[in-house]
């Protein structure tokens, strides 16, 4: 074969092969970066999220520890082929096709566990899988802190496309055992999906969102025993310091002052367990009361011991008397006005 013939058949060869991998090259950037239904109706998503557990719930960080499972659906007829395998998978890297770019908004360093593909059937079914790990922000209302219920949003958003772009089905949904979930101290229960727009500003481009969430209910029985039950002990001790006679001086008074720095200082050791907010809890309501009537009840014994020294005997013990009297009263008042408004 002549050599000019040799090098132009080269040249065609090499011309060829440069126009299939350039298509190659075009059809692959097509997959990853364009929406399978680019131009038309959006593309649906179903997002099946599972909650393995939730390990705590941390007031004072305003986060909660919780270990998903989720499973991401769409359909992309470009990737379907033909044959006569039915339900052969194949498995892409999830970079190398396109998918619908969801991140969990809320998360705050969430470790992935799993490989990041895809399967992808012969109809073109797309299944991503992923399992995450570890800390997500939560906005807690603790107005009525410790008889609370809490509500754990999981935000899945797709930070690249709006609603008109992709749509979360009906058929996403939120599981769990939710009765075996290793965080002491609460009852919890799921809620119905919420699909809504996130936005950073008011009439910003919006990415399309999916809001699951668990309802999560305080038990309060351990706030019982580590805050009602010692401040009831305090104001207790207060108490009897006017069942002493009145020319006891030292005692009732020593009584009396003891009670003032304790529970000041149980009060501000149990604020610190919770975050810095800028209104009063159903807790710190009852710290405030218990400390107004102690300082009550050190006013009356101060004023019962200096009736005494000043020759006012009878009008100290009355003073005494009444206040035993009134001191049950108002320890109830304060139990009403706390828990039950």
């Amino acid at each position: 074969m002549p050599i000019a013939l040799r090098i132009f058949l080269f040249i065609c060869l090499s011309a060829v092969a440069l126009a299939a991998n350039a298509q190659s090259d075009s059809v692959a950037a097509d997959l990853m970066g364009t929406r399978p239904n680019a131009g038309g109706e959006p593309d649906e998503i179903t997002v099946g999220l599972g909650v393995l557990n939730i390990a705590e719930i941390n007031d004072r960080d305003q986060v909660f520890m919780a270990d998903l499972y989720i499973q991401v659906e769409w359909q992309d007829p470009r990737l379907a082929v033909d044959g006569d395998a039915v339900g052969e998978l194949r498995t892409f890297p999830l970079d190398a096709i396109w998918h619908p770019r969801l991140t969990i908004v809320n998360g705050r360093g969430l470790d992935l566990r799993l490989p990041e593909v895809a399967t992808v059937d012969q109809q073109g079914n797309v299944v991503a899988r992923q399992r995450l790990a570890g800390p997500l922000a939560v906005d807690l209302e603790l107005h009525d802190f410790p008889f609370d219920t809490q509500r754990l949003p999981i935000n899945v958003v797709s930070y690249e496309y709006s609603p008109s772009e992709i749509v979360f089905t009906a058929a996403s949904r939120l599981v769990g055992k939710f009765d075996d979930l290793s965080g002491e101290g609460w009852i919890y229960e799921a809620l119905e999906p919420e699909r809504t727009v996130y936005r950073l500003q008011e009439g910003g481009r919006g990415g399309s969102q999916i809001s699951f969430a668990v309802m999560a209910e305080r038990q309060a029985g351990y706030y019982v025993f580590t805050l009602a039950l010692p401040m009831t002990l305090i104001l207790f001790l207060a108490w009897m310091a006017h069942w002493l006679p009145v020319d006891v001086i030292p005692s009732r008074m020593g009584i009396a002052t003891a009670t003032v720095f304790s529970l000041i200082a149980f009060g501000v050791s149990f604020r610190l367990t919770l975050p810095k907010i800028p209104y009063l809890t159903d807790a710190d309501r009852f710290v405030l009361y218990s400390t107004l009537l102690v300082l009550v009840s050190l006013a009356v014994t101060v004023a019962s011991v200096r009736w005494a020294s000043t020759d006012r005997q009878q009008a100290a013990e009355n003073l005494t008397r009444q206040a035993r009297l009134a001191f049950p009263f108002l320890y109830g008042l304060i139990v009403l006005l706390t828990f039950t408004t």
